[in-house]
């Protein structure tokens, strides 16, 4: 661990201080929970809360940031964590091509325990992307509800890969996608799908669901913004790691059971950023399925685009 930001110069802590009440009836950890679970529902925030800027060298178009007050870093930011939590969040924020890797569970056993850390340092990353590897027994023995590291890193969120918009005159990072372009990825799936079930007519109808996980994923790819890969107990169990891909809004787009014994995890986000695509064999996730809240608004099939093709002779 190098150094650790300034205070106040990771987004979450930003947040905090410029909306923190206090003459809240709320106690110190109840109002930073509320604050964590809404700064993880803004639609965007400023490009600058994400950047350790010499304030007095911002550009004009930029918001300048909000200092905290020795007694806001006393009483707000320094008890929600520690510097270690804060050097990650700092890294993971800015690691462009370096998926959080997540342990959450932790065996009592010695003889597990000692297994399981040999299988730890045969799937951890490079040393360079250490920082990614979120590996404390202390801070993360989340079992199955590998949410809760939302709590403590909301940074994890993303987005990972961004972009930068203008919203009243201030640069902001939005967490969904940009509408013109879902339009037009949604217009070429559409366009591809009516191709593919007049070419192939007969495997279009024994096969639709083949055609239309096909022809997603390229749609899906651009809605995706973070890469989670987790060891949970089922992974130390069966060498599977859980690999998640998220939306801005923490959803999941794709995931998969990877057997890291004969896939390389390094490139599972060398796939995703360079080649423009997920690794093979992943599963849509629940919410992003054509049936389903957020596919129904994504994709926008008709009967028409799903329907069998009318010349099948």
């Amino acid at each position: 661990m190098d150094h650790t930001p300034p205070w106040g110069r990771l987004p979450v802590e930003q947040y905090f201080i410029i909306n923190w009440n206090h003459s809240s009836t709320e106690t110190l950890d109840q109002q930073r929970k509320r604050l964590v679970a809404e700064f993880l529902d803004m639609d965007s925030f400023p490009y600058v809360w994400t950047e350790d800027w010499d304030t007095e060298a911002l550009p004009e178009s930029l918001a300048e940031l909000r200092e905290p007050t020795a007694e806001e870093v006393d009483t707000i930011l320094r008890p929600y964590r520690s510097d270690l939590l804060r050097w990650h969040a700092m890294d993971i924020f800015h690691g462009e091509f370096s998926p959080a890797f997540l342990r959450t569970y932790y065996s009592a056993d010695e003889g597990e325990r000692d297994k399981h850390a040999k299988l730890m340092a045969e799937w951890g990353f490079s040393a360079e992307d250490w920082c990614a590897v979120l590996d404390n027994e202390d801070l993360f023995n989340f079992g199955s509800e590998w949410r809760r590291v939302y709590e403590i890193l909301p940074e994890i969120a993303g987005p990972l890969v961004y972009v930068v918009d203008k919203i009243d005159e201030i640069f902001h990072i939005p967490r969904a996608p940009r509408q013109k372009n879902v339009d037009a990825f949604r217009s070429l799936l559409k366009t591809q799908l009516a191709e593919a079930k007049q070419t192939s007519p007969e495997t279009w109808r024994e096969h639709r669901h083949v055609f239309v996980d096909d022809y997603t994923t390229e749609l899906q790819h651009y809605v995706t913004r973070t890469c989670l890969i987790i060891a949970d107990e089922e992974a130390f169990r069966s060498g599977r790691l859980q690999v998640i891909y998220l939306d801005g809004f923490r959803n999941i787009v794709r995931e998969l059971r990877l057997d890291a014994e004969f896939y390389d995890i390094s490139s599972v986000d060398l796939t995703w950023m360079i080649k423009n695509a997920f690794p093979e064999d992943f599963t849509v996730g629940e919410k992003y399925r054509v049936s389903a809240e957020l596919g129904r608004e994504l994709y926008q099939f008709t009967e028409e685009d799903l329907a069998d093709p009318t010349n099948s002779e």
